[in-house]
């Protein structure tokens, strides 16, 4: 699988965004150890021109991250065709111990790259830069986890073996005993819609209550309710990608066994995967990215910039989260106003 083109693609964009991460980590490392916002030497001023290139370092980062996962993903669904026993991406995924760490992992990091910009945008927005130091410590952090995303990617890849039999969705997923399923077994299909509408329902009611109190309440009066709702878009996302994977895509593959979260994206079902996920990962980040933002609102200048943020973010999440429901019960509603069962 080494000298495969997906696979060579693969290694190519974490190389570009490991690089990108090491320069971006020695400028923090100058920014945390010189950084003196008072002072008025040649080296503040180099140091306060390193900040935005490191930002637009981390940009490009983010942009190869963001590929690297739908690379991923159609790398994946590529091995499948040479795998024994495996006939879409899941099949690849599972072929060995690696395939599922490494996807999640690269996930995590689409999401922790955002929020580091998210963090950037807010500093940069006061004079004082009131983030800098918390942001170039985040900054060392990812370095890392960028680490082990490359690591688990390429043991993933090199540990592909072709004669090796794995499992595709069709038995991962399976119908199993009381409506259950193989691999995602804790809820019945009921019981787990139930959970994923009431989430839905629950973030669109908080997010109005939020948007109309972001001028009227302060500190932990609204600290803890601003928390509590990114929580919610966190378990949204997990229970959003579990309902695609065991419910939703079937009736948009047309066919009972076919559950599969990521043959969605192929053009034979019109690419519907990619708004299907596109509104569902902004959503998310901008309802989390909204908690993120409620935890530095009490540095110095920065109350102001957080709260045009969330009066931003807040209806955007939304307005995303509404568009991401109308796709995913697209397919469902249309077989059943055709005459069929649910």
């Amino acid at each position: 699988m080494l000298l495969q083109g997906w696979a060579i693609a693969l290694m190519v964009s974490f190389l570009g965004t490991l690089f990108l991460g090491l320069y971006s980590a020695l400028c923090a490392v100058r920014i945390l150890r010189y950084w003196d916002q008072n002072a008025d030497t040649a080296r503040q001023i180099c140091l306060e021109g390193e900040t935005w290139l490191s930002s637009a370092l981390m940009q490009y980062g983010l942009f190869f991250q963001l590929f690297s996962l739908v690379l991923l993903v159609l790398a994946a669904d590529s091995f499948s065709g040479q795998l024994a026993g495996a006939m879409c991406a899941t099949g690849a995924f599972t072929a060995n111990g690696y395939g599922i760490p490494a996807l999640f992992v690269k996930i995590v990091m689409v999401f922790f790259c955002g929020y580091w910009l998210l963090l950037h945008r807010l500093d940069l927005q006061v004079e004082t830069y009131p983030l800098v130091r918390l942001k170039y410590v985040c900054l060392l952090l990812l370095i890392p986890l960028l680490l082990v995303d490359g690591t688990l990617q390429s043991l993933y890849i090199f540990s592909l073996e072709p004669d090796v039999i794995t499992s595709c969705c069709g038995v991962l997923f399976r119908p199993a005993e009381n409506d259950g399923f193989n691999l995602l077994n804790p809820f019945s299909v009921p019981l787990l819609l139930s959970l994923f509408y009431s989430l839905a329902m629950l973030l669109i009611g908080m997010g109005i209550w939020l948007q109309r109190r972001i001028s009227q309440t302060t500190g932990r009066v609204r600290c803890w309710p601003m928390g509590f709702y990114a929580c919610c878009w966190a378990l949204f996302f997990v229970v959003s990608l579990w309902a695609i994977t065991i419910f939703f895509s079937s009736y948009i593959y047309a066919m009972p066994s076919h559950r599969c979260p990521f043959d969605i994206i192929q053009a034979e079902y019109n690419y519907i995967g990619y708004p299907l996920y596109l509104t569902l990962f902004v959503a998310t980040f901008l309802g989390t990215g909204c908690g993120v933002a409620e935890m530095v609102r009490c540095r110095e200048g920065l109350e102001p910039v957080v709260d045009r943020f969330q009066a931003t973010a807040l209806p955007a999440a939304l307005i995303l989260l509404i568009i991401f429901l109308l796709l995913s019960g697209y397919a469902p509603l249309r077989y059943i106003i055709a005459g069929g069962e649910v």
